[in-house]
């Protein structure tokens, strides 16, 4: 009786082994979410704007705020530790790459012909 107690425990222990780093990677954007005071540029330029990201229903969610108002984003992803979206400015949309390093977001973005470092800090 003994060793299938101890058998049912191994397995029972294994069975947590393998599914807690699962729910770690569905988790592991949570350092993420808030509001992002964001710089994009390019050519010497640059462009201000905030990142929004929330969890709505297990899942991550954005938007981006600029003096033009707020806008949802499209093809919102995060994986590897990196988190990648497509961001609609004037009728464009933008492939934007982040990654959170120490207590910034920092990456790159590209479109229309363009591309540029993108930077924020979390407040």
């Amino acid at each position: 009786m003994t060793e299938i107690m101890n058998r049912r425990s191994l397995l029972a222990l294994c069975l947590m082994a393998c599914i807690a780093p699962l729910a770690g990677l569905a988790q592991d954007y949570k350092p993420l979410l808030g509001k992002w005071s964001m710089t994009s540029e390019a050519n010497g330029d640059s462009l201000n704007w905030t990142l929004i990201l929330k969890e709505a229903d297990g899942k991550l969610s954005a938007s981006l705020a600029s003096e033009q108002g707020e806008m949802p984003v499209k093809e919102v992803s995060y994986s590897g530790g990196i988190l990648k979206f497509k961001a609609p400015y004037e009728d464009n949309d933008y492939d934007v790459e982040l990654k959170l390093v120490a207590d910034k977001l920092e990456g790159t973005w590209s479109g229309n012909g363009d591309s540029g470092k993108t930077t924020g800090t979390k407040g």
